[in-house]
């Protein structure tokens, strides 16, 4: 199996950015979510059609082909696995905040999914490039095998007898190709443009009447999407199945071999700081994640074939901001946050 890995960055491509000012949630104030860090798998697979040709079981007597579809069938492989970081909104540290109905009110930035982006400073996640080029094929010459079988094979008792004289056809043709590049025929082209239809035609010829023997193969490719989302340490967990002749299957079903996922914690930052008694903390404030790490591996057959280690806020716990910093009439601060896990990119004031 041929398999091209990428492990790209974070994916930020599904963000709209909304400015939402105070009330126009309810009592003037704000309900955001925080992030969870999830991991997304993006899996090509090349799909090859094989449609058995009329004559393959005479393909090795008559042209010594011996890797030739006897039956028709269908094979899935893998090609490409892309692994990258994903937000997924955590309803458990969903957050609202109020404000007076008199003074400064800051602005909020919030993603179409409700998690916190920014304040009092607007951030643009980036967007997908889809603008893909376009490149023309160059067109060919296609032909059917009955545009090519002559009379004489059309009528031949036997399938043995029509492969016999399909296959005298085609050393024929190979003949007229061999004699044509030498330059050995009556009437030879006259320019370069002349030649490459001639030889074009040869070749569709020989094409279509080889399918006979080869039969036709047909190729597409199929994407699936898993996103796993890291809660605990596991190891060789089922991410997904896959079957060279089935394909993408269910996680239980036996028909397909598994692909597992092995997440290990290397900073559970989980236990928030002690707070001394008698003096509860304040939930008044902005919160934001402060994370912990971990890495994920993807495994196949007991070999890795993908990890990557990064912050994961499902592993740290949250703090706050006082949020009377984001609206001091002189000089309010303003914040931007990790769109993958809550914590605080920039903070000015």
């Amino acid at each position: 199996m041929i398999l091209a890995l990428t492990i790209a960055g974070p994916s930020l491509e599904a963000q709209n950015v909304q400015k939402v000012a105070v009330g126009d949630n309810s009592n003037f104030g704000i309900t955001y979510t925080l992030p969870q860090t999830a991991i997304q798998l993006k899996v090509k697979a090349t799909v090859t059609k094989t449609t058995a040709g009329l004559f393959a079981p005479f393909a090795e007597k008559y042209l010594g082909l011996t890797d030739v579809a006897l039956y028709d069938k269908t094979t899935w492989e893998i090609s490409s696995i892309t692994l990258q970081a994903v937000a997924v909104p955590d309803t458990a540290k969903t957050y609202h905040i109020s404000f007076s109905e008199r003074g400064p009110m800051p602005q909020f930035y919030l993603s179409d999914d409700g998690t916190l982006l920014s304040i009092n400073r607007k951030v643009v996640p980036e967007q997908a490039n889809e603008e893909e080029e376009v490149v023309e094929a160059e067109s060919k010459l296609v032909l059917k095998p009955t545009d090519v079988m002559n009379a004489e094979i059309l009528k031949a008792g036997s399938k043995a007898k029509q492969a016999e004289l399909t296959a005298r056809e085609i050393f024929s043709i190979r003949e007229s190709k061999h004699n044509l590049v030498k330059g050995d025929v009556d009437n030879m082209p006259a320019d370069g443009a002349s030649f490459k239809i001639m030889m074009d035609n040869l070749n569709a010829q020989e094409e279509a009447l080889l399918s006979l023997f080869e039969g036709v193969s047909t190729v597409r490719e199929e994407e699936r999407t898993f996103v796993y989302l890291p809660t605990q340490n596991v190891s060789n967990e089922v991410l997904f199945r896959f079957s060279s002749y089935e394909g993408f299957v269910a996680a239980n079903d036996l028909m397909g071999e598994p692909y597992y996922v092995s997440v290990n914690i290397t900073d559970d930052n989980r236990m928030a700081p002690p707070v001394a008694v008698g003096k509860k903390k304040p939930d008044t404030g902005i919160a934001f994640n402060v994370p912990g790490k971990a890495t994920v591996k993807i495994s196949f057959h007991g070999e890795e074939i993908a990890a990557t280690t990064l912050p994961m806020a499902q592993f740290g716990h949250v703090e706050q901001l006082p949020a009377s910093l984001f609206v001091n009439k002189k000089e309010a601060a303003s914040a931007i946050f990790n769109q993958l896990t809550g914590s605080i990119s920039v903070y000015e004031q």
